[in-house]
C-alpha cells in the first residue's frame, strides 16, 4: 500500500482480533514501523461495520458493490 500511495503513509492501523497479540503486532511493528507510526485497535467490530454498511445502501446513501 505504501507503494500505491507514493510513501505518502500518514498511520498504519492493527485491528480485529489479531491486534490481541502482542507477538503479531510486534513482527508487524518491526516489519512496517518505518513506514508511518503504527496504532494497534484490537477488536472485532467486522458484523458492526457491516451492519451499518448494509443500512447506508438500504437508506440510498451508498451503491451497493459488485465483487
Amino acid at each position: 500500500m505504501a507503494a500505491v500511495l507514493n510513501g505518502k503513509v500518514d498511520q498504519i492501523l492493527l485491528t480485529g482480533g489479531i491486534a490481541y497479540s502482542d507477538y503479531v503486532t510486534s513482527e508487524i511493528k518491526e516489519k512496517v514501523g518505518f513506514i508511518a507510526p503504527i496504532t494497534v485497535y484490537p477488536g472485532e467490530d467486522e458484523l458492526l461495520a457491516l451492519a451499518q454498511g448494509a443500512l447506508r445502501v438500504l437508506n440510498g446513501e451508498e451503491k451497493p458493490l459488485v465483487y
